[in-house]
Parts: C-alpha cells; sequence; structure tokens
C-alpha cells in the first residue's frame, strides 16, 4: 500500500509542480492575464485537436467502440450525480441564494481534461501495474479523449445556461461543437474506418506523416494546459466572494471526498454485472474522472455572466489546493484496488 501511495503522490506531484511554475510566472509578471487567454485559444485550436486526433486513430477500433461507449455514458452519470451531492450539500451548507447555483455547478463538474490528462500518463509511466504495457499512455489519454464527448457537451450545454439562468436555446453552436469535440469525432473515424485507418493511420500508410505531425504539435498540450491552470489560480483575489469559509470546504469535501467514493462504487457495480472492460487503464480513467477538482472552465463561464466571479474563483483554488491530498491518497487507492478487480 505504501509503494501505490508513494507512486500516486508522485503523480500528483508532477501535476503539481508544472501548474506551480505557472504560478510563479503570473506572480513574477511573465506570464500575464492576455498571455493566458492567447495560450488557451492556441491549445483550444490546435494543440488539443492534435492530441486527439493522434491518440484517438491510433487507439480506436471498431472492435472496441461499443465498450468505450461506456465513457460518455459514464460522464453524463457523474453529472447527475454531482448535481444531486450539490443540492443537498445547498441544502446543508446554506450559502447566500444568489451563490448556490456556484457551489452546485462545481460539484456536478469536474476538470474532466486538464487533470486527468497527465495524471493517466504519470500513472501509466510508473505504476508497477502497467510496468509491461507501453501502450497504457496512449489508452489512458484515448478514454479520457472519449470521456470528454459527453462531458464537453454537458459542462456548456447544462453548465453554462444554469450559472446564467439562460434558457438552452441561447447556447450558441461552438459551445456544443468545439474543436476537441469535432477532433475527437474526426480522430475515431480515422481510427474506427477501414480505407481511412489503412490511408491515413497505419503504419507506413500513405499519410501517416499528417498523424505523426499531429502527434509532435499535441504532445505540448499537457505542460501548457498546466502552466495556463497555474496562472489563473495566481490570480485569485483577496476578498472571499461572500461565501462562508464551511461552503468552500464543504464543496471540496463533496467533490474529491464523497464524488470518488461514489465512483468506487460504481466501478464495484460495473464489475458485478460484468460491465466493466478487462483493460485496468479503463477502469483506472472512470475512477479518476470521478475524483478530479471543480472543472476551470466555471470560472471562464462565471466571466462571461460577470456573476460571482471571486467565489468561484475561491472554489477553485481551494478544490485544486485540497486536491493535492485527495488525488493522491486516492490515486493510491484506485492503484491498489485495481489488480482485486
Amino acid at each position: 500500500m505504501f509503494t501505490v501511495l508513494n507512486v500516486s503522490f508522485l503523480a500528483v506531484l508532477r501535476i503539481v509542480l508544472v501548474c506551480a511554475s505557472g504560478t510563479w510566472l503570473a506572480r513574477r509578471g511573465i506570464l500575464d492575464r492576455a498571455f493566458c487567454r492567447a495560450l488557451s485559444r492556441l491549445i483550444l485550436h490546435l494543440m488539443l485537436p492534435c492530441l486527439l486526433i493522434s491518440k484517438l486513430s491510433q487507439s480506436a477500433s471498431g472492435s472496441n467502440l461499443v465498450q468505450w461507449a461506456l465513457l460518455p455514458l459514464s460522464a453524463l452519470l457523474y453529472v447527475a450525480i454531482g448535481f444531486g451531492v450539490g443540492m443537498v450539500l445547498v441544502r446543508v451548507l446554506r450559502p447566500p441564494a444568489e451563490l448556490k447555483r456556484i457551489a452546485t455547478a462545481a460539484m456536478a463538474f469536474g476538470n474532466s481534461g486538464y487533470i486527468p490528462y497527465p495524471l493517466v500518463t504519470a500513472l501509466a509511466a510508473t505504476a508497477p501495474l502497467f510496468a509491461g504495457d507501453a501502450g497504457a499512455g496512449d489508452r489512458g489519454v484515448a478514454y479520457v479523449s472519449v470521456y470528454l464527448l459527453c462531458m464537453s457537451p454537458c459542462l456548456w450545454g447544462i453548465g453554462y445556461p444554469y450559472l446564467s439562468h439562460q434558457p438552452l436555446r441561447s447556447l450558441r453552436r461552438e459551445h456544443i461543437l468545439s474543436p476537441p469535440i469535432i477532433s475527437a469525432l474526426i480522430g475515431l473515424a480515422l481510427g474506427v474506418i477501414p480505407p481511412l485507418r489503412a490511408l491515413v493511420v497505419a503504419d507506413g500508410a500513405p499519410l501517416r506523416v499528417l498523424i505523426d505531425a499531429a502527434g509532435v504539435v499535441g504532445d505540448g498540450v499537457i505542460p501548457c494546459a498546466l502552466i495556463v491552470l497555474g496562472g489563473n489560480l495566481a490570480e485569485a483575489p483577496a476578498e472571499t466572494g461572500g461565501l462562508p469559509v464551511r461552503t468552500y470546504l464543504g464543496v471540496a469535501c463533496g467533490r474529491l471526498v464523497l464524488m470518488p467514493l461514489i465512483g468506487c462504487g460504481y466501478v464495484l457495480l460495473l464489475k458485478y454485472l460484468g460491465a466493466l472492460p478487462a483493460d485496468p487503464m479503463f477502469t483506472l480513467v472512470l475512477l479518476i474522472e470521478s475524483a478530479v477538482p471543480a472543472a476551470t472552465n466555471l470560472m471562464v463561464m462565471s466571466q462571461v455572466h460577470g456573476r460571482s466571479e471571486t467565489a468561484m474563483a475561491w472554489v477553485l483554488v481551494v478544490n485544486n489546493v485540497l486536491a493535492i491530498i485527495t488525488l493522491s491518497l486516492f490515486g493510491g487507492l484506485f492503484l491498489w484496488l485495481l489488480p482485486r478487480l
């Protein structure tokens, strides 16, 4: 158990150190808000699509597509459970009425991309369970990408209007058909459709250079995204935004403790029903997605709506600071649990 805790802690520490470099750069004035926004746009429109296309096209196939359907379905289930838990916590914690939706949204939507991506690759490279599995990291990235096929539309299709009190029809098309979603679909098509796979993806394919080039660009996503995350967390205001401290801690406990416990129960249920794929990396992704802190895009939504920006900033800061501890502990628990499933 000590070994798996140590592996988990070092994997989380790797993420924290990269984020801390972004915070340090922001504090020194080297990384300003304009640069963070420009780098975020670069990640969204080029680097992340390249990563999704390169990893998904090489991992997806017609034989595993049915099993992969469990990932977006699980994303929808986690959002529904998060909303339910958030509404219960709001009743117990009783935050100010105008801030109730902040707490509930933070419970429902986790940081399902930029935290799981580096975490699964780090665990694949260091955990003894994956020592003889050279493709575990790439499969982990592919699984997270498929999970996002449902989580990203949920975040923008449900979370965006929920925080703004707007109807669903007020959404813009780019919130649902974003570049990462389109790129993930392209990557799946390249991997699943035999003529396209033979033309672009297979070893020695005439257009294989496109996938190789996409892989080179996509490899920069994880460090750049973590640096931006650290830079954004450095901008937390001094005031607390009107939410009592107990609310920040309550949301963090719900998001970082209760949700991963629910995730463990969910995985055990899938195992009992015989619906859990044999790949331990698949199970690890399901578990990690239940344990991540609140989504950083919630801050973007609050800024766009001009509502409760300070409160949301502090929700994210508290979530991410405490996640250093909880992700290390639950990561160790997950690695201990996987061989026993």
